[in-house]
């Protein structure tokens, strides 16, 4: 077997930029973009290395062969071609996934079923042993891709997604996925901010996916390395030695970061009843020590560090696909600005969100924004330096507030009764009183009830 494989990495879409950056930094070579990918050459230590640290991409994939095919018998003979006795025994358990379509193909059940007569076939013995489909947990899993004629076969080094760590077993009802967190901080800047010793808090923190993430960089923890099941396991290419040694590489890394003086990371959340499902999650990811969550509104979210050290505000509010009621969207976003604005002076701010019009009513101008797509939504994140000359002037009025000051302003334009002019004891004719001002009454946001209702779409 060749000591040099092609890998193809897949993530969310939008991330591909960061996880190219990742790759090459953890031995991928010759690395180059695909839409929701990248793809490189590596040895067996570097692809082991990108399943064990990657916390951007989805899997690892490593391509046992491409080919050219025009219909299904070329895709069945290309797949019969393998010595599929390298990779796998002839009883061993397989699930086979199949993307794209075309010569021929128009189905990709029909096309993973071409896939695994093929394997099947091939291993078949006299005896009439022969693999089995296991799509739980099967001992390979094998990806075939289909780009405009050209068959990509490969095998699943990862196994399950690699952004699921392990330590989410509980979770609200729309929660970030754990590679995508890990996007935001890094593009939040929060690797520097760590390694300057700064804080962490998120005011809306859900269960705790940023926070368990952000402290899992702080640390040098290795995203994956708790966890049991791989793709490679039962792969009769696997090399049990070298990864033994990363391994122990990665725990001794580990050890090292959890034993420095925990960093100041700390959450926040209104919904009591995810306050202990984010603390389980933390204890699970074995953070206890670094991580606190606790019960707290938006309307009083105040970070006090031990040590009054500066560092990263980040959340991921609702927007309209989690709520649906703009007006209460807007207050929440108003009140948040506003508490940056007054307990986050000098912070740097990170603000996730599928509506940035939303975003601009925070009343700070963001110095940069990134396209992300959490799953079919388009979002950006908007980065923020809380500092005065960057706070927007003037109170936002909401359209309430505006007819109030239009019934005022008709009010001012109509004539006034002729009034009978009144003089001073020295004759001199007496100015009359101005009009107060109008009272406009400014909304009130009840925090408490709209954060319990928002914290069950985390």
């Amino acid at each position: 077997m060749s000591d040099r494989f092609e890998l193809f990495l897949t993530c969310p879409k939008g991330l591909e930029g960061l996880l190219i950056e990742e790759a090459i930094g953890l031995g991928l070579e010759e690395a180059r973009e695909h839409t929701s990918a990248v793809r490189g050459m590596a040895t067996m230590e570097t692809a082991y290395r990108l399943c064990l640290w990657s916390r951007l991409a989805n899997r690892v994939l490593l391509v046992l062969k491409r080919f050219q095919m025009k219909d299904a018998e070329d895709l069945y003979h290309g797949v019969l071609d393998i010595e599929w006795q390298d990779h796998m025994l002839n009883d061993g358990t397989l699930a086979v996934e199949f993307s794209g379509h075309g010569s021929g193909i128009d189905n990709t059940h029909f096309g993973a079923l071409k896939v695994k007569d093929a394997i099947v076939d091939k291993l078949r013995t006299p005896q009439g042993d022969r693999p089995s489909i296991d799509k739980l947990n099967p001992d390979l899993r094998i990806h075939l891709r289909l780009d405009r004629g050209e068959a990509i076969l490969s095998l699943d080094l990862s196994g399950h997604s690699l952004h699921q760590r392990g330590y989410r077993l509980q979770q609200g009802a729309a929660p970030l996925k754990e590679n995508l967190a890990a996007a935001i901080l890094i593009r939040s800047g929060w690797p520097r901010i760590a390694a300057e010793g700064g804080a962490l808090a998120d005011p809306m923190c859900g269960v705790g996916t940023f926070l368990v993430e952000a402290a899992m960089i702080a640390a040098d923890i290795a995203p994956n390395l708790r966890r049991e099941q791989w793709g490679f396991t039962a792969w009769l290419g696997h090399v049990p030695a070298l990864w033994k040694k990363l391994h122990e590489e990665a725990s001794e890394r580990a050890a090292a970061g959890l034993a420095k003086p925990p960093l100041w990371i700390r959450g926040y959340e209104a919904d009591p009843r995810l306050i202990q499902p984010g603390r389980n999650n933390v204890e699970r990811a074995g953070l206890s020590e670094w991580i606190k969550i606790y019960q707290g509104e938006v309307a009083t979210f105040e970070p006090r560090p031990d040590q009054n050290q500066k560092g990263l505000v980040i959340c991921n509010p609702p927007y309209g696909e989690r709520l649906g009621d703009e007006a209460s969207l807007l207050y929440l976003y108003q009140n948040l600005g506003e508490r940056l604005r007054q307990a986050c002076l000098n912070w740097e701010a990170a603000v996730f969100t599928g509506a940035p019009d939303l975003g601009k009513r925070m009343g700070i101008r963001s110095h940069k924004q990134y396209s992300f797509w959490n799953g079919a939504l388009p979002c950006k994140l908007l980065l923020i330096k809380v500092l005065p000359d960057q706070f927007v002037t003037g109170e936002r009025r909401t359209p309430e507030q505006r007819q109030v000051e239009r019934e005022q302003a008709a009010y001012d334009q109509t004539p006034d009764e002729p009034q009978e002019r009144k003089f001073n004891k020295n004759g001199n004719p007496i100015k009359p009183t101005p009009a107060p001002a109008p009272v406009v009454e400014q909304p009130r946001l009840i925090v408490g009830g709209l954060m319990f209702a928002l914290g069950l779409e985390k």
